[in-house]
């Protein structure tokens, strides 16, 4: 039931906001992770760079570099199609270039850096059920690690947050949709509600 999965996300929210940095400092330093400045892992020639973000997120960029909201992201794309044709998804993604590379990727950095989101802070690693997660990059195992201190913190802030976002995405999810598509039309569910997106003919997007 959705209110025993509140209560459990609501659990561990209080966990992480309880979890001191010190042992995933030590993890962090096992992993002896050195950003190379190479962007990488912003380019999609390298592999699925795929950055799924949370409204407040979406609004932090538009607001720092003077975008509407489909300059920044797009809906994410989703197998779940109602009964009129509507895809349902979850979350958004950052938007991209035709190459694939982050369209914030210019000239081999990231122009919104101090404002990118939480996956981009602590890329390539992830906390799960207190674990780290490594993913491929070729920073990994250079034998020093850049700020422990600091990715430890980002990866807790990390999990609070997305545990944040789940309570509330659940509080507010409405099932369905009124909506009548005309075209290719999504149902974002999110943190702040159920959002009817329609997609034009030339790629844009609206909200409808």
């Amino acid at each position: 039931m959705k209110s025993d999965e509140i209560a459990r996300l609501r659990r561990d929210l209080e966990t992480f906001k309880a979890t001191v940095p010190g042992p995933v400092v030590d993890k962090v330093v096992a992993a002896s992770f050195q950003c190379k400045r190479c962007g990488k892992c912003c380019m999609g020639r390298f592999g699925d760079n795929t950055v799924t973000v949370f409204p407040s997120e979406i609004r932090a960029i538009m607001a720092a570099a003077g975008l509407g909201w489909f300059d920044v992201a797009r809906p994410y794309e989703s197998d779940e199609v109602d009964g009129k044709g509507v895809i349902h998804t979850f979350e958004w993604a950052l938007r991209r270039k035709e190459n694939g590379d982050c369209a914030f990727l210019e000239g081999g950095k990231c122009v919104v850096y101090e404002h990118r989101p939480h996956i981009c802070r602590t890329y390539p690693m992830r906390l799960e059920a207190g674990e780290l997660e490594l993913y491929e990059c070729d920073g990994l195992g250079m034998g020093v690690t850049d700020d422990a201190y600091g990715m430890a913190v980002a990866l807790l802030e990390r999990q609070v947050s997305e545990a944040s976002e789940s309570i509330a995405l659940l509080e507010k999810f409405e099932a369905g949709s009124p909506h009548t598509p005309s075209g290719k039309t999504y149902v974002v569910h999110d943190s702040e509600g159920s959002h009817i997106v329609e997609e034009r003919e030339d790629g844009s997007f609206r909200f409808a």
